[in-house]
């Protein structure tokens, strides 16, 4: 019992390592622009790399975290992190360096599945809270990420950086090679549930809620900043503030809607939070003007829009049938990173078009949200538990 209670603190640090890498490739971005004459269009490539490759890689994971074992699936990601991004670090090609970071991008798409299957199973009771956990290193990660990468970059280059997270998550890999018990490997294979009976039709509705409300999370991250400084007239430093508030929000509303949903019900409290952050999101790009109001607004905002895609991820693994739980992970993550490839292109679009970056933000953020409610809402009361 002692070692499942640390598990439940361990474990999830797992997910660190993805959100920091995309955090040290966005702040090591213009000086990887200048080593390698990088146009913005090819910069702006190397994160859609990493998130297609994450798309199509995350439901094969899950899958075979169900087949081969959660650890296996897990181990292989973080060193595929580990390897993909150090040897990035050390390129002095374009072309390699692409490819190390569509390795970097196989681990991303095998990390969070497993890491979502092996929870599931420490907590099959409390599934909303271990999916939260997880979602929680992430926003960790992020920040780290970013504020270790700024310091080692202005000391000793954008290398060292991109080497140091790699050796971080080599370390990772180690703890949880130790660490974890892979309980699920030893049911055997008359437990594990066929791919064609995972993809029932509560898993396809959940898929496509997935897509619709994790193109929120995508298009705000992407455009949010840029709103704030040329249609509401914020400074950098009042603009940098509010999206830490932002990504605080983000990890306290999806431990407590996570924790909520446990008590509660899953999908009444996804369906129940969507709507009202439909609403926060009107009033911070419509109507909000003062820097106080909108800190307030963002913040409740990213509170009530935290459940993708944690809490999809616990109620797919409750709508799956026995020993898919990887499986429906993977599902769940291959849309979630699809969204992330496409969500900031039609935001960008909806900008062009209207003229109105305010329109459009509305139009990604307050008008998903209200179809993610309702399609979390068409769920099978027998499977939202």
């Amino acid at each position: 019992m002692k070692r499942d209670r640390l598990s439940i603190c361990i474990v999830p640090c797992s997910n660190l390592m993805p959100s920091m890498m995309v955090a040290t490739l966005g702040i090591a971005l213009p000086e990887i622009r200048e080593t390698f004459s990088l146009s913005e269009v090819a910069a702006g490539s190397l994160f859609s790399v990493m998130m297609i490759i994450a798309a199509i890689t995350s439901g094969v994971a899950g899958r075979l975290a169900d087949r081969i074992g959660r650890k296996t699936v897990l181990i292989t990601g973080l060193s595929l992190l580990a390897l993909g991004f150090s040897a990035a670090g050390f390129s002095n090609n374009r072309i390699l360096f692409f490819c190390f970071l569509g390795v970097t991008g196989i681990g991303y798409g095998f990390t969070p599945p497993s890491l979502y299957a092996i929870m599931s199973d420490l907590l099959p009771h409390r599934r909303g809270l271990g999916a939260s956990l997880v979602s929680v290193t992430y926003g960790i990660g992020g920040a780290i990420g970013a504020v270790l990468a700024s310091r080692v970059i202005a000391a000793f280059g954008w290398r060292a950086a991109f080497v140091s997270v790699g050796m971080i998550a080599a370390a990772d890999m180690l703890l949880q090679l130790y660490w974890i018990r892979d309980t699920q490997r030893a049911r055997g294979a008359a437990h594990f549930g066929s791919f064609k009976d995972a993809l029932s039709f509560s898993i396809m509705i959940l898929a496509l809620a997935e897509f619709v409300g994790g193109s929120v999370f995508w298009s705000s991250a992407a455009w949010t900043p840029t709103a704030l400084r040329s249609a509401k007239a914020l400074t950098l430093q009042e603009t940098g503030a509010i999206m830490g508030l932002l990504s605080l929000a983000n990890m306290l509303g999806s431990f407590s809607l996570g924790s909520l949903s446990d008590k509660l019900g899953r999908k009444c409290v996804i369906a129940l939070s969507a709507f009202p952050a439909a609403v926060a999101a009107f009033a911070v790009f419509y109507w909000l003007e003062s820097l106080v109001g909108l800190a307030l607004g963002i913040f409740v905002f990213g509170l009530l829009k935290a459940s993708v895609p944690a809490l999809v991820i616990a109620l797919a693994q409750e709508a799956a049938p026995a020993g898919s739980a990887g499986t429906a992970a993977g599902i769940i993550m291959s849309l979630h990173y699809t969204s992330g490839v496409v969500a900031p292109l039609i935001a960008a679009r909806l900008i062009a078009g209207t003229g109105d970056i305010l329109i459009a933000m509305l139009l990604v953020t307050s008008v998903p949200l209200v179809l993610y409610g309702l399609l979390i809402g068409t769920v099978r009361d027998a499977d939202a538990s």
